[in-house]
């Protein structure tokens, strides 16, 4: 019994397959996914997770719109008194939204449409990508569990740059999978500059140089030895490269940082990370859960072992092999983040791996009940296996409109309401400057992004009278403290001396002060 994944991954040009009913369905699963996305875009931004992430990017949009559009140099609202320039990734997605916001005005959904847009990009790449290393059905097959993957749901209108930079991730792997194939140089420039474009939009995307690596030395080795293959790669990291070093000015000159390379967080895993069960659980975790939504484990995992019993000749295989190994490297390297439910989208990148391998289970799976059941209960099945893949996806559509935001909505609501546009706030938080003696991104962005106000972040291990004080000096007039069981000691006895408090987490369900005597 064969899979029909023997065409040589030499072929000029991938076989064009017939219009059927499996065609059919998978344009439908996508063009549903879709129109749920779309409805999505304009929830609002309080679901598990990353409330966080969004807000930081989001207002990133925002001050694009109010304070010029200069794509170099982004804003945050946590920059105290100072002009709030950050360093980061290069912000693609929120400068695009900061456009469309000084031409439609300040809406999140945009952002989210912006995010969309950019994951049926990626999703053209993928199909692209999956018609020319798999056969017809299981490309279809592999188009469907992309598009149902809770990952298309959850990023694909995060306001987040997870979709853009999955959009450049999939074009590059297509650029090269057609240079592999076809041999032509235009490809290998292609796939350099879209790497380019990943890495600008997320440092962390150049891992998949090493995907190209291996799955080079897998398919084609002996390309090897031509010096354009290593010149491509060095051009690949130039903007990259450029942009960093740019990014870390913005901080030496400023103090702010998103913890890209110049300090104030730390994304690395160390060898006590690795050893402890932890690392392990929190990846395994969030790749059944948000890549595979639980039903795909099976069919990849089975999709997998055919693979290798018929690898000869398949170019998924090299492919596959190439990804998995990379993927192991790059989360064991921000090891940190990746084994957490801080970084479930630092998970983003298996999705086309975990298609791929999905498809080839669910075509194996029909080949071997086939003869046993029949081919109108074998399509009944597929039919079943649609609705259980996307089932996790449609629980985390239920999820994104549930309304409430915890403290940090309603610190953010009563802040809005008590200061005025201009004045500076400190906000407290719960996280520490150091976490397991590593530097931490403690900077809480929700409360100043909803309220859209400017101010400090006062990290719990701050709290401090010297240090709430000296922020007063510089202009502050507000403190939030969305914690009020860690307001105790040396400060809450500054806050009586020095503040009104003129609201109450006991009856307005967050603690709200105006600092006498701010300048």
């Amino acid at each position: 019994m064969q899979l029909d994944i023997d065409r040589p991954p030499t072929a000029v040009a991938p076989e064009r397959p017939r219009p059927d009913l499996l065609g059919r369905v998978a344009v439908l699963v996508l063009g549903v996914v879709t129109v749920l996305s779309v409805v999505r875009a304009f929830g609002p931004l309080t679901y598990p997770g990353d409330i966080w992430r969004q807000s930081d990017t989001a207002s990133m949009a925002r001050n694009y719109a109010e304070h010029g559009l200069n794509l170099f140099m982004p804003q945050i609202n946590w920059g105290g008194n100072g002009p709030g320039y950050v360093e980061s990734e290069l912000p693609i997605m929120p400068w695009l939204t900061g456009i469309l916001y000084t031409l439609f005005g300040d809406h999140e959904f945009l952002g989210r449409l912006v995010s969309l847009a950019f994951m049926l990009l990626a999703t053209a790449a993928f199909w692209g990508l999956a018609k020319r290393i798999l056969p017809p059905t299981a490309a279809r097959w592999a188009l469907i569990a992309w598009a149902v993957s809770p990952a298309f749901m959850r990023w694909g209108t995060a306001f987040m740059p997870e979709a853009t930079v999955l959009a450049f991730t999939l074009l590059a792997l297509l650029a090269f999978c057609r240079w592999l194939q076809e041999d032509r140089p235009v490809w290998l420039v292609a796939a350099a500059g879209a790497v380019s474009l990943a890495g600008l939009a997320k440092p962390t995307s150049l891992h998949v140089g090493l995907v190209m690596a291996l799955w080079l030395l897998l398919a084609a080795r002996d390309r090897l030895r031509r010096p354009s293959v290593y010149l491509a790669g060095l051009a690949a990291l130039v903007l990259p490269a450029l942009w960093l070093r740019h990014a870390s000015g913005l901080y030496e000159t400023y103090g702010n940082t998103f913890g890209v390379i110049s300090g104030g967080d730390d994304k690395f895993g160390n060898l006590a990370m690795w050893l402890g069960a932890d690392f392990y659980l929190g990846n395994l975790r969030s790749e059944v859960l948000f890549i595979y939504g639980v039903v795909g484990v099976p069919f990849a995992l089975l999709g997998a072992v055919w693979l290798w019993r018929h690898r000869r000749g398949a170019p998924a295989a090299p492919f596959l092999l190439a990804g998995a190994v990379a993927l192991v490297v790059y989360y064991f390297a921000v090891g940190r983040y990746s084994g957490s439910d801080l970084g479930i989208q630092y998970h983003v990148y298996s999705l086309p791996y975990a298609a791929v391998a999905t498809g080839i289970g669910v075509v194996a799976a029909q080949r071997l009940l086939r003869d046993r059941l029949g081919p109108r209960l074998v399509a009944a099945l597929g039919v079943l296996a649609v609705l259980a893949l996307g089932a996790q996806s449609v629980n985390v559509f239920r999820q994104s409109f549930d309304p409430d935001a915890g403290a940090l909505g309603t610190c953010a609501t009563q802040l809005a309401a008590v200061s005025r546009p201009g004045d500076l706030v400190v906000v407290g938080t719960d996280s520490t400057t150091t976490m397991d003696g590593v530097a931490n991104n403690y900077q809480e962005p929700v409360i100043l992004y909803r309220a859209d106000r400017y101010g400090w972040v006062l990290a719990a291990d701050q709290y401090e009278p010297a240090r709430l004080a000296g922020m007063q000096a510089q202009g502050a007039r507000w403190f939030v403290n969305p914690v009020p069981g860690r307001l105790t000691g040396p400060l809450a006895s500054w806050l009586r001396d020095n503040a009104e408090q003129v609201r109450t987490s006991a009856f307005d369900g967050c603690d709200v002060w105006a600092l006498r005597g701010a300048s």
